[in-house]
């Protein structure tokens, strides 16, 4: 197994850091709203559980369709035109019809 090396641990140690201390500030400033927020997180990650992987489904076939149309027939095809022939566009469509979709997906979807 892979030991992680010591930037990545200094790294996870800030953002924990600072995840508890603005946990912190928000209970301090507003007990009551902190608690509801909390009492709320079961709500959240069950929408998210829920729409995760809708979205991810419709977007994966707005890539898929786009890309066809496109002429590629897999990612190896995009990853090839893209370093090998140092061509970017493939990519640059891959990644931005994916973004759409999502962004579009988040309009929609109203849970």
């Amino acid at each position: 197994m892979k030991t992680p090396n010591r930037s990545s641990v200094v790294l996870i140690s800030i953002l924990a850091v600072a995840l508890l201390v603005g946990q912190g500030i928000s209970f301090l400033l507003s007990p009551g709203a902190w608690l509801a927020f909390i009492q709320r997180v079961p709500d959240i990650l069950s929408m998210i559980a829920f729409w995760g992987p809708i979205i991810a489904i419709i977007a994966s076939l707005c890539v898929w369709a786009t890309l066809r149309l496109l002429g590629f027939n897999s990612l190896e095809e995009i990853r090839s035109e893209s370093v090998e022939q140092n061509n970017p566009a493939p990519a640059i469509i891959f990644v931005g019809t994916l973004l759409a979709s999502i962004l579009f997906l988040m309009l929609v979807i109203r849970p």
